[in-house]
């Protein structure tokens, strides 16, 4: 009677040991069977017809922190280099900041003052609750997003953690730390392995007036000065001084996306399609913070393209792109606003805006 149980039982066990092994069987075959057609994939578009997928292609992955190696499974490194430095935005701006006139301060003439009711442009959308902040809600054909709009730029400031140095703060940590209604992530920073630790900004950065970083190289700039007015563009520590800018950060690889109102030259350059985050100040002052969604089934991302298009239909003056991909995050009253492409990253600096009051 024994052996028969205990036959029964070796019995139950061998089935079920051929079940999971017929089971892990199927998955390692599925997974070969999704990398083979992916790699097919990927070689029909950098090896196919279309230089124009080629590059869009390889400019997403060369976008993302840890699959940017999937451009040279099937490309040189010389190839590779090739295609970001003809896709790669370089193009000088002078500004002209006297295209931003923020009502209640002095607009350039003699008498200065307020400016007029002719000088305040309705762009369509409604404060409802009057709190001087809207949020509208961006669609494009591949991606869907939000602008969160700040009537007031003197709201608008650069957090940032403690000090720098190991791990940043999350954006919805950064705006509990500053008490802030709301903010978007903001420039570039160190992140060794892509880990997301997020501590070190690189570049110049500037939070509520005290300067950081002075000593680091000179790059793509994006900060207020003590007026409220946008600034965007190559500026190193003496010019920022000059300026007298009060809060702001660096993003090496920008790009300037609109510089007095007027889209910056990128004909016949090709970007990835990746989550964005992007900043820009409209002729009456209102800042634009915009946000994008990407690597979802919903919202494959945005080239830097949209971002100017976006940028341009809400009446921006200046504009520039900042950090994105897995960084993309805008957190609002308590909750965050897009939907992350992974969980919030920690971050060195975040563009947030102050409660009413």
């Amino acid at each position: 009677m024994e052996d028969a149980v205990s036959r029964k039982k070796e019995e139950r066990e061998k089935k079920a040991i051929s079940i999971i092994n017929r089971f892990l069987g199927f998955l390692v075959t599925t997974g070969i069977l999704i990398g083979v057609a992916g790699l097919s994939l990927e070689y029909v578009l950098v090896k196919g017809p279309s230089p124009s997928l080629r590059d869009t292609f390889v400019m997403t992955m060369l976008e993302t922190r840890r699959f940017g190696f999937i451009a040279n499974i099937f490309l040189t490194d010389e190839e590779v280099a090739e295609i970001r430095s003809r896709n790669t935005i370089t193009e000088e701006v002078e500004l002209d900041t006297s295209l931003i006139n923020i009502p209640g301060q002095n607009t350039g003439s003699e008498e200065g003052g307020e400016a007029s009711p002719a000088e305040v442009v309705d762009y369509g959308l409604v404060d409802e609750d009057g709190d001087g902040i809207i949020i509208d809600q961006v669609v494009k054909k591949l991606c869907t997003g939000y602008m969160m709009i700040v009537q007031d730029p003197g709201r608008v400031f650069v957090g940032k953690p403690d000090s720098f140095g190991g791990s940043g703060l999350s954006v919805e940590n950064m705006c509990k730390k500053y008490d802030a209604i709301g903010g978007i992530n903001g420039g570039g920073y160190f992140d060794d392995g892509g880990g997301g630790s997020g501590g070190i900004p690189t570049g110049l950065t500037v939070s509520e007036g005290v300067f950081y970083n002075e000593n680091a190289e000179s790059g793509i700039f994006i900060g207020f000065d003590q007026e409220g007015i946008l600034h965007v563009g190559n500026m190193d520590t003496a010019t920022a001084h000059d300026v007298g800018i009060r809060d702001g950060v660096t993003f090496s690889l920008g790009p300037i996306l609109v510089a007095n109102g007027m889209p910056v030259d990128a004909v016949g350059i090709t970007t990835g399609m990746n989550p964005r985050t992007a900043i820009g100040q409209r002729a009456d002052g209102a800042v634009l913070m915009l946000v994008i969604d990407g690597r979802q089934a919903q919202s494959a991302g945005a080239t830097y393209a949209d971002l100017t298009e976006i940028m341009l239909d809400y009446g921006a003056i200046n504009a520039c792109n900042l950090d994105g991909g897995s960084s993309t995050a805008m957190w609002f009253d308590g909750d965050y606003v897009n939907n992350c492409s992974t969980n919030p990253r920690n971050l060195p600096t975040c563009f947030l805006v102050r409660r009413e009051g």
